[in-house]
């Protein structure tokens, strides 16, 4: 017996009730269809029942070979139609574009036929085959679909689509119509299902097979012949085997976010490291059995594109009037094969996995990624390239292979990828332009050296404008194993804009918005109004400024907001908005977005987004570069539309990042290697020792760092013509720049203006070096005393190591806790560490220039002395004796430094306790807090009360580190007690003052007795002093005054 569909909509409808917010008592979606499958197994093994139509009701957006061609707007006249409704009721149907509604098309079927339901006709119960059947007779009559469900159109009676769908929804209750209305719309929101879970839950084999044979009606027809948990592992072998005309699923991949997010995922393994191609993926079958059509080429989709990519392989038919042009250019695979020519290296066949890219011979170098689609048809058209140059002489197509997946009968999915790549190497002959095989880099994670390795190869690729690396591990493709190791068989993907922090395009205006019904249904927000928004830069900012000119924005994207964000806007922002129609205050041009899409309203008083993208684009029917991936970071409030970047200084920023030539020195090299290590965790490199090794006196002179000197002995490179960004035959490291410690990248944020922000994804590929980073004379000449791996263990150059004397204490950084017992020195958490420095005086350091001395004036409660602080670690000396050279200052392992100042920071020695309506805000524990070198804090006031204020382990007998000075005793430093600072939202001053009050009743003390006082600030002063210590605000500004809120 066929299966109802009644029954899907049964999980459907619980997953929904489950999801909904009022539900206070949530079962998980894993566990409900787990059990749905479990109670309708029976059913579901019955011969006569379609596994295949039941799993696409499940997961409509799996059946890629189906195109329906129909968005909402046409599916409401459909079933306005069918249903025979009237104006007024049509009306009702269209109630889900009204903004704020919170309902789609799917709940005004149903509310319709609530109300006017069908009649029921149990003889003719609607099943899963029955909407399998409509589904594919819709999608053959699409041209996009696949050529299989196209040619399933000419076994049918000619009936027009609307007829087909309409006819089903005079058949199905008002539930199963709400279902039906997003199935056919590929859109289940609010509920997402997971792939992977309705897969097991159907059978355990499922999901394996999927991976070798990517198509569902051939899995499930196999599984016919299977029960339901087979264990022979003859039977398992013989599923799991690629097929020619079948694709092959994909290896699970991985983005990672920084170097030492890599070493953590890879582990000791060896990874092969290869240049990520931005091109479109190929999946290349040749059948040599096949004589006509012996080349199947399946994109990342799932699709069969060998039609749309025939330029790639040689066309059965040419004009011959064009045929000598079209084997010029379309001759790139069977050439690269050999296939047809005597020395054919397979005899059946095999399945290539590459990249499809357009190559200049006019400037011998791959295109940007959106030259493809002028090149590359999509069944039959194409799309997107009316404002595209034409097709040059000097462009065609190019294939880049990295990976073999069958040859002949052999599979080649349990086989290591070094193994595959020797057999890809004998396979392919190699043509400039036309066939190559990605460049890689062999590196052995089992040496301490790799990640050193890792990060040179990506620092050159950023310098050649590369996407980034692709790291593949040496085993088999797939990992069939019942308990499969973790990250195993996958595939590391590294790109700039992955790094935190980084791909900071600036500030944009949002000039307007639209409201789209089912995406509004996935933001758990009363009555929202909009949903998309739409991104403009000014293109004339100046006369604007001016008033001389009515602004002028070209809308570049469209973008979303995630629901924290998009709360946030609603509730400290709501722009004044007027219909599209109405606007008279702004001209607006979308030649940016080459859409015809607009916004539904219009902002008189734009907002601004602070903006991120992964690289640039050129959107279809665009000529102009826009975002490619963009999001939103965070919301300003304190900026104007007029501050924001220009549309010039975009397509400036665009160029650079994109078409900007290698430059033919060293320099930005050091500086992007430089700017990894920062990226890094806490800002130390993955490959610096760690602080609790004890190391020996070398006193040869070496670089900076050891990542600049790593040697090829780590890895092996592996050509084939592509990809320069990965060559790493020279070095950018020598002795002879020992003194010149590279720069870090500057990531973080930034004061309002165009102006100051300039530092656009990709155009911060040229970092200017800041003064203040740079190591002072003296710490440059003692450096070549210092041993490399003695200057990795605790700094990023030699000045870390260098003894100082800390600066008077400002008064800004005062805390109520004046106390002659206090006046001590600092161990970091009492650490064992002990650091031998070469014997000789080093003179002691001046006062940092960028101490900014303040005062705080006004409290909450009227304290009975100053505010004043403990100071730093200093050793005074008596009375009647000589000052003595400073003791250099001993941190603990754990301890983490500021990114911008070090140890000199404002926020140094400092224990921090957070309000509890910012201790939730990532942008200040994530970002500002860790970019200071504050990794933990506190939210509870009994905390402090219960914790030791020393960062020592022991107030009664404090360690002691010994240092040896030439011509001196040996001396103590002690244990320095923190500071206490309390942040609070100053904007919320009901739960600033509850706040305090629990900070009174903790009844926080000293040592002796006396009480211990704390000072309270907004905790926007951390975005202060991160502006402060980039040199983004003049010293004149005051934070410790001016976000000064009181004293507990």
């Amino acid at each position: 017996m066929p299966f109802p569909y009644r029954f899907v909509c049964d999980l459907l409808q619980q997953l929904e009730e489950e999801a909904h917010p009022t539900n206070t008592e949530k079962t998980s979606s894993h566990t409900i269809i787990e059990r749905w499958f479990d109670e309708h197994r029976v059913r579901l093994d019955a011969p006569t029942v379609n596994g295949c139509a039941v799993i696409s009701t499940l997961l409509p957006e799996r059946r890629t070979d189906r195109v329906y061609g129909i968005q909402a707007p046409r599916l409401e006249s459909i079933i306005g139609q069918a249903l025979i409704l009237g104006s007024s009721r049509v009306k009702e149907l269209r109630r889900y574009k009204t903004p704020g509604q919170g309902v789609d098309l799917g709940d005004c079927v149903e509310s319709i036929l609530s109300r006017t339901p069908n009649p029921t006709h149990p003889e003719r119960e609607v099943t899963v085959e029955d909407i399998d059947e409509v589904l594919t007779r819709v999608a053959a009559a699409c041209r996009f679909s696949s050529e299989t469900i196209k040619a399933s159109k000419t076994n049918q009676p000619p009936l027009s689509v609307n007829h087909v769908l309409g006819r089903l929804f005079t058949r199905i209750s008002s539930r199963d119509a709400k279902w039906f209305t997003r199935l056919v719309l590929k859109n289940y929101q609010p509920i997402v299902i997971e792939e992977r879970v309705v897969l097991r839950a159907y059978h355990a084999l499922l999901p394996r097979i999927l991976k070798v044979r990517d198509d569902l009606q051939i899995a499930t027809d196999f599984l016919q012949h299977v029960g339901p948990s087979t264990s022979d592992p003859e039977v398992v072998a013989s599923l799991l085997r690629p097929a020619l005309g079948i694709k092959v699923g994909r290896q699970p991949w991985l983005k990672a976010r920084s170097i030492q997010n890599c070493v953590d995922i890879i582990g000791r393994r060896q990874i092969s490291c290869e240049q990520k191609i931005d091109g479109e993926y190929c999946q290349i079958h040749v059948d040599l059995s096949n004589q006509h059509a012996p080349i199947q080429i399946f994109s990342k989709s799932g699709k069969d594109s060998t039609q749309d990519r025939r330029k790639l392989h040689p066309l059965v038919r040419l004009n011959p009037y064009t045929r000598n042009q079209q084997l010029t250019m379309s001759r790139a695979i069977r050439d690269s094969l050999r296939t047809g020519q005597q020395g054919c290296p397979f005899k059946t066949g095999c399945i290539l996995e590459g990249e499809l890219v357009v190559y200049s011979t006019k400037d011998n170098k791959v295109l940007p990624f959106h030259k493809i689609r002028k090149h590359v048809s999509r069944s039959g058209s194409f799309i997107g390239s009316n404002n595209d140059s034409q097709r040059h002489d000097y462009e065609h197509l190019m294939i880049i292979y990295y990976d073999i997946l069958m040859l002949d009968t052999q599979s080649m999915l349990g086989i290591k990828h070094s193994e595959r790549m020797k057999h890809l190497e004998k396979l392919i002959t190699c043509r400039k332009g036309h066939a190559e095989i990605v460049q890689r880099h062999i590196i052995s994670f089992s040496r301490h050296s790799a990640a050193s390795t890792l990060r040179e190869v990506f620092a050159r690729c950023i310098v050649a404008k590369g996407e980034g690396v692709v790291l593949k591990p040496d085993e088999p493709y797939f990992d069939f194993r019942i308990r499969q190791s973790r990250f195993g068989s996958c595939v590391v993907k590294l790109k700039k804009e992955y790094v935190q922090g980084w791909g900071d395009v600036g500030d944009f205006a949002v000039v307007g918005a639209s409201y789209d019904s089912v995406k509004a249904k996935s933001y758990n927000i009363a009555k929202l109004k909009w949903t998309h928004f739409f991104i403009g830069c000014l293109e004339n900012r100046e006369c604007a400024r001016d008033g001389t000119e009515k602004p002028a924005f070209v809308v570049t994207n469209i973008v979303e907001l995630p629901e924290t964000l998009l709360r946030t806007l609603r509730t400290h922002c709501e722009p004044r908005a007027v219909p599209f129609d109405d606007n008279e205050f702004f001209t607006l041009d979308f030649r940016g977005t080459g859409s015809t899409t607009k916004p539904t309203e219009v902002f008189l008083n734009p907002p601004v987004f602070d903006m991120r993208c992964f690289s640039f684009d050129k959107e279809p029917n665009s000529r102009s570069w826009s975002m490619r991936f963009p999001y939103v970071s965070k919301i300003h409030f304190d900026r104007s539309y007029l501050d924001t970047i220009s549309f010039t200084e975009l397509q400036q920023a665009a160029h650079s990042a994109i078409e900007a030539p290698e430059p033919e020195d060293s320099q930005e090299m050091r500086h992007w290697i430089s700017a990894l290590e920062k990226a890094d965790p806490r800002g130390r490199a993955a490959d610096k020792p760690s602080q609790d090794s004890i190391f020996s006196d070398v006193s040869t002179p070496t670089s900076p760092s050891p990542s600049y000197t790593s040697s090829t002995r780590d890895g092996q490179l592996k050509t084939g013509g592509v990809g320069a960004a990965l060559d790493v035959s020279s070095r950018v490291g020598s002795t002879d720049a020992s003194s010149k410690a590279p720069v870090g990248l500057d990531t973080q944020p930034r004061p309002s203006g165009a102006n100051a922000r300039k530092s656009v994804a990709g155009t911060s590929d040229t970092m200017i070096p800041d003064a203040r980073t740079k190591p002072s004379k003296r710490a440059a000449e003692t450096s070549g005393t210092i041993s490399k791996r003695q200057r990795g263990s605790v700094g990023n150059g030699a000045e870390d190591l260098l003894p100082t004397i800390p600066p008077r204490r400002p008064l800004a950084s005062i805390d109520g806790n004046n106390s002659p017992g206090n006046q001590c020195s600092s161990l970091q958490n009492g650490s064992s560490m002990f650091v031998q420095t070469q014997r000789q005086t080093v003179p002691s350091s001046p006062m940092g220039e960028n101490s900014i001395v303040s005062s705080a004036a006004g409290s909450f409660t009227t304290a009975n002395e100053l505010p004043s602080s403990p100071p730093l670690c200093v050793s005074t000396p008596r009375q009647g004796q000589p000052e003595k050279p400073a003791t250099p200052t001993i941190e603990s392992a754990a301890q983490v430094k500021c990114i911008y100042k070090g140890a000199s920071c404002a926020f140094t020695n400092s224990s921090i306790l957070l309000a509890p309506c910012i201790s939730s805000y990532a942008w200040v524990t994530d970002d500002l807090l860790k970019n200071h070198g504050i990794v933990s804090f506190e939210v509870d006031p009994e905390a402090w009360k219960r914790r030791p204020s020393s960062s020592g382990p022991s107030f009664s007998s404090p360690p002691r580190v010994s240092v040896d000075t030439p011509g001196q005793t040996q001396r103590s430093v002690k244990i320095v007690r923190k500071r206490k600072i309390c942040l609070v939202e100053t904007r919320r001053p009901k739960a600033t003052r509850e706040f305090l009050m629990r900070i009174e009743e903790a009844g926080l003390k000293k040592r002796d007795g006396q009480r211990e006082w704390v000072a309270v600030y907004d905790w926007r002063i951390l975005e202060d002093f991160a502006h402060i210590e980039t040199g983004s605000i003049q010293k004149g500004f005051d934070p410790w005054r001016q976000r000064y809120t009181g004293i507990i």
